[in-house]
């Protein structure tokens, strides 16, 4: 009876769908979407999918930081869930970031506002791998505002910021040769670090535009995201995350 129960077992296992591409794409999309150059406390590693991090910083900057945590952590726990996890938050984990977007842009507010529900609905129901797909479909709408908020917020986060003079004051007349040199030093590698972080915001900009897009490929094709046409798709879509996060670092 024990042997039977075994292989019973065992063969409904090799019948669930296989979700692991679309675990892959979202934990590389968390990935992307979270600044590599931000410090991070560690969390309890017992709390899965992981928490969002407080948010310190005030202003538009808190803004873009909630959305980026609040973004993560949706993108968290579709990777949790596609690995038939059991999620554990059973209230709204993203109230406090929604809190400090909503004096900047109200509509990415209740994305996160929204999505949150989701997330601490699924935990109420006691969902895991078979609520994946529902879960895409209720959050895309959430997903596709929160990222729109997080570009627009960017953005003018990016506008705010005081823009580097390039071209230096002029030296006297009588400046010798060696401080006309170090000038003209100064301005280049003024120039040449405004070239560089341009290539880094466009590719994130472009990482932010990529999830956005698989995400809603995926809540548009949630009958299909354990076939393996699927999962070839998503894993040249998670390489392109990765392609475009290290432009990214590079800025």
């Amino acid at each position: 009876m024990r042997s039977a129960l075994i292989v019973g077992a065992a063969l409904l296992a090799g019948c669930s769908p296989d979700y692991s591409a679309v675990r892959d794409w979202s934990s590389q999309a968390r990935e992307a979407v979270l600044p590599l150059q931000a410090s991070r406390v560690a969390s309890d590693p017992a709390l899965l999918p992981p928490p969002p991090a407080p948010v310190t910083a005030e202003g538009r900057a808190g803004a873009v930081q909630a959305l980026n945590e609040g973004i993560a952590s949706w993108l968290g726990l579709l990777a949790y869930l596609a690995d038939d996890g059991w999620p554990r938050q059973r209230e709204n984990p993203l109230t406090a970031l929604a809190e400090k977007v909503q004096p900047f842009d109200p509509e990415g507010a209740a994305a996160l506002t929204n999505l949150g529900e989701i997330m601490g609905y699924t935990a109420r129901r006691n969902t895991r791998a078979p609520y994946l797909r529902t879960a895409i479909q209720l959050g895309d709408p959430h997903l596709q505002a929160a990222v729109a908020a997080l570009q627009r917020q960017s953005s003018a986060l990016l506008a705010e910021a005081p823009q580097p003079a390039i071209e230096a004051p002029a030296l006297p007349r009588n400046a010798t040769p060696q401080q006309r040199a170090a000038l003209q030093d100064l301005v280049a590698a003024r120039r040449a670090e405004l070239d560089r972080q341009r290539p880094a915001e466009d590719a994130r900009r472009a990482a932010l535009e990529r999830v956005a897009a698989g995400h809603a490929w995926m809540a548009a094709n949630t009958s299909v995201l354990s076939q393996s046409e699927a999962a070839r798709l998503l894993r040249a879509q998670e390489s392109e995350l990765r392609r475009l996060m290290l432009l990214g670092v590079a800025g």
